[in-house]
């Protein structure tokens, strides 16, 4: 099904709020799978995967934590929107060194926040997965080697200095997702609805149940 990314952005922004995402997270992570499928990446389908490996689960359980080491999660793999909200939030640290990750769930969902952070340093950020490097910049994102199949988890490296751009992704002004992506999205948005009440029910049936013939 071809979606717009203005669609896209609700769809994933109302999905990770459903799966218990704070509205600030679930926010970046609308950005972020719109920033992807600008550039062809099948973002809603990792981050479909995501929501379901991890939900249920506590957001410290996967966030990563607080120490001087490699970033990672004491509950289970690393959240990608967590580590890469905070890849975005402390791009200027990048300029110290690399940040190593352990165990990162779908990687492929922190090239958006890479882009992001590339925006706010006016500089390239570097990620190294086990399959690809990606390059990104304020105007595109370059890989070399195979994205086409990220791993589910994989340690990642972000940096600020890379081998080159390598090559280039596409632009897309619209996206691609699966009707069983979009099922599986579309049920966790839903929980963010109130069920309905019969006052609520009565509300919205017009006359209700007055009869002004």
């Amino acid at each position: 099904m071809n979606w717009s990314l203005n669609e896209v952005e609700a769809l994933a922004r109302k999905a990770a709020r459903g799966r218990g995402m704070s509205w600030g997270l679930a926010e970046e992570t609308g950005k972020a799978t719109r920033v992807l499928c600008e550039w062809g990446v099948d973002a809603p389908a990792a981050l479909a995967l995501l929501l379901q490996q991890h939900d249920g689960m506590a957001h410290e359980a996967v966030a990563p934590l607080q120490s001087t080491g490699p970033w990672q999660a004491y509950g289970g793999a690393l959240c990608p929107i967590a580590a890469g909200c905070r890849i975005s939030d402390l791009a200027e640290d990048l300029r110290a060194g690399p940040i190593e990750m352990r165990a990162v769930a779908h990687p492929v969902l922190l090239l958006g926040f890479a882009q992001m952070a590339a925006r706010r340093l006016g500089q390239p950020v570097y990620l190294t997965l086990d399959t690809a490097q990606v390059c990104a910049t304020a105007d595109g994102i370059g890989v070399a080697g195979d994205l086409a199949a990220p791993p589910d988890t994989a340690d990642v490296s972000a940096a600020l200095s890379g081998e080159g751009f390598g090559t280039a992704l596409a632009h897309h002004g619209r996206a691609e997702i699966t009707d069983d992506t979009a099922a599986i999205l579309t049920a966790f948005a839903q929980r963010t609805y109130a069920p309905a009440t019969e006052a609520s029910r009565l509300a919205g049936a017009g006359a209700g149940l007055s009869d002004n013939d």
